[in-house]
C-alpha cells in the first residue's frame, strides 16, 4: 500500500470539519501533487487499454492471476473453494479464463457469512463499506483497500475526459452531501477537490437558485451527480425561467440510470452539453462507460476487473439480446477478494467479450438493484430518494426488510418486515432520522406487515410510488 495514495483517500473520505481544517493546506498545493504518480500511471495505463486490444486481455488475465493468487494465500475461504474447485495443485500463475469460470458465483450471503475468512489482508489495514441498502433490504457490510481511490478516481477521470474535463476543473457535486443540521448549511466548498458540493436532500426551488448563483459565481462549467438530483435541480430551473450564464461544459451522471426524459430536459435546460455515464459499484468489481454516440451502451473496461453476464441457470449467455445478471471480479480493491461476484444487476447482452476485442463485455438496459425514485413534498416538489436511508447497519438490526409507500403528497408510508424477535420500537430511530433530514418537506409513519410484495423480476420496488410523477 501506498501511503500517500492511503491518505488521499483518508481525505476524501473525512468528516467535513476535518476536510475544512486542512483546506488553507490543500489550496496551495498543485493537482499533480494531490492525485499523484500513482494516479499519473493509472491514466497512462488506461489510456493504452483503451487503444491496445492485445495489451488490454493481457493485463486483464495477469491482474486475475494476481487476484487469485493472493486470495489463494492469504483467505482461507478462497483457499478452500480453490481446492475444492480446482484440486489442491492450483497454480493461479497457470489460471486460464476457462479454468475461472468454473469457480462458483457467490452473493452478498455468502461473503456475509463466510466473516473475516474472506479476507487475504488484516482487517485492520482496510476501511470498513456499506451498501447503501436502498432497495429496501439491510445495508451489505465489506472491506475495501485504503488506497484504491487514487486508482479509481483514475478511471472515472479517464471517463470524464471525454467532456474535456480534467483534475483542476472545478465541478459541481450533486451527491452524497445532506443539509447540515442545526446550521442549515445547505452547500460546501471544497477548495483541494474543486468541488462545490450542493445537498439534494430536500432541494426546494429557493436551494436551486441559490446553488445557480454559486455556479455563477465560481464560473463552474461541469456538473456531476444523481440523475435524478439533476433533473430535480433542471425543473427548479425550468420553473425559475433561470440558466447558468456560463454553458456547461460537461455532465457527469453517477449511480442511477439515465433516462430518456432526463437527457432531453438536460438539453432543453444545459444546452447540447456532453453527457458522460458510467456504471460502477460500491464493491469495485465492474466499471463501465457509456459508448459515445451510443445511449444506453456500456462497455466494461477489462483493466478493472473481468465482467460477465450469466443467465438465471448460472450459464454465461451467449445469444445478443439476451438478459442476464452482471457478475464482476475487481482488481481495484483486493484485500477482499470479490471473485465471481453477483451484483444483482440485469442488463441484455451487446457484444461478447473476446482476445481480439481486448476481453471487453457491451450491454444495454443496465438495471441496477438501486432503483432511483422519487418522493412528492407537501408543496409538490420532487425529493431525491437515493440519499434518503442512512448507511449505518445498526439502524436496521430489527428489520429484515422495508419498502416506502406513498399515495399522498407529503406523506410517506414505511412500510417494514421485523426480524423475529425484533423491537417494533426501534423503528422510530429510522423515522424520527427521516423526518429530520426531510426539514418538514416529508411526513413519515411506520407500518408493520408481514411481507413485502415482489414483482415478477424479483426485484422489490424501493418506492411504491402511486402518484403520477408526471404531474409534478
Amino acid at each position: 500500500m501506498f501511503k500517500l495514495d492511503a491518505a488521499r483517500g483518508a481525505y476524501v473520505r473525512s468528516p467535513a470539519i476535518v476536510r475544512r481544517a486542512l483546506a488553507p493546506l490543500l489550496r496551495l498545493l498543485p493537482t499533480s501533487f494531490i492525485y499523484g504518480r500513482t494516479y499519473r500511471n493509472w491514466r497512462a495505463t488506461i489510456a493504452r487499454g483503451a487503444s491496445d486490444n492485445c495489451f488490454a486481455a493481457a493485463f486483464q488475465l495477469s491482474s486475475l492471476r494476481q487476484l487469485m493468487a493472493k486470495a489463494q494465500a492469504g483467505s482461507p475461504f478462497y483457499a478452500d473453494l480453490f481446492a475444492r474447485t480446482f484440486g489442491p495443485e492450483f497454480e493461479a500463475a497457470t489460471m486460464t479464463l476457462a479454468d475461472f469460470r468454473k469457480l462458483p458465483i457467490i452473493d452478498k450471503r455468502t461473503l456475509a457469512a463466510a466473516g473475516d475468512a474472506m479476507l487475504a489482508v488484516p482487517k485492520s489495514s482496510m476501511d470498513v463499506a456499506h451498501t447503501s441498502g436502498s432497495n429496501g433490504e439491510p445495508p451489505f457490510s465489506f472491506y475495501l483497500d485504503r488506497d484504491r481511490s487514487v486508482r479509481e478516481i483514475a478511471f472515472v477521470h479517464q471517463v470524464w475526459s471525454r467532456t474535456g474535463y480534467e483534475p483542476d476543473h472545478a465541478k459541481v457535486v450533486m451527491r452524497g452531501f445532506a443539509t447540515q443540521v442545526p446550521s442549515g448549511r445547505s452547500h460546501e466548498w471544497s477548495p483541494a477537490l474543486r468541488e462545490l458540493r450542493l445537498a439534494v436532500f430536500p432541494m426546494t426551488r429557493v436551494d436551486a437558485a441559490v446553488y445557480l448563483d454559486l455556479i455563477d459565481q465560481r464560473r463552474i462549467r461541469y456538473l456531476y451527480g444523481y440523475p435524478s438530483a439533476i433533473e430535480t435541480f433542471a425543473r427548479h430551473l425550468n420553473r425559475l425561467g433561470r440558466r447558468p450564464k456560463l454553458p456547461l461544459l460537461g455532465i457527469m451522471p453517477i449511480s442511477e440510470p439515465l433516462y430518456g426524459h432526463q437527457r432531453r430536459l438536460f438539453d432543453k435546460i444545459f444546452g447540447d452539453t456532453p453527457i458522460a455515464p458510467f456504471y460502477g459499484l460500491s464493491e469495485k468489481t465492474l466499471f463501465a462507460a457509456e459508448l459515445t454516440g451510443q445511449p444506453d451502451i456500456y462497455e466494461f473496461d477489462p483493466l478493472y476487473g473481468v465482467a460477465e453476464l450469466i443467465g438465471d441457470d448460472g450459464a454465461p449467455l451467449t445469444r445478443i439480446g439476451q438478459e442476464g445478471r452482471l457478475v464482476g471480479t475487481g482488481f481495484v480493491s483486493t484485500g477482499m477478494p470479490f471473485i465471481r461476484y453477483d451484483s444483482q444487476d440485469r442488463a441484455k447482452l451487446v457484444q461478447l467479450p473476446s482476445a481480439e476485442n481486448g476481453q471487453r463485455l457491451r450491454v444495454s438496459g443496465i438495471m441496477p438493484r438501486r432503483k432511483p425514485d422519487f418522493l412528492i413534498s407537501h408543496d409538490g416538489d420532487r425529493i431525491v430518494a437515493i440519499d434518503l436511508t442512512p448507511e449505518d447497519p445498526a439502524f436496521f438490526e430489527d428489520i429484515e426488510g422495508y419498502q416506502f409507500f406513498q399515495s399522498v403528497p407529503g406523506l410517506c408510508v414505511i412500510k417494514y418486515v421485523a426480524m423475529p424477535g425484533g423491537c417494533d420500537e426501534k423503528v422510530e430511530r429510522i423515522r424520527s432520522e427521516l423526518a429530520r433530514k426531510a426539514k418538514g418537506k416529508l411526513d413519515f409513519v411506520v407500518q408493520r406487515v408481514e411481507g413485502l410484495e415482489n414483482p415478477g423480476s424479483g426485484k422489490r420496488a424501493y418506492i411504491d410510488q402511486q402518484l403520477d410523477l408526471a404531474d409534478y
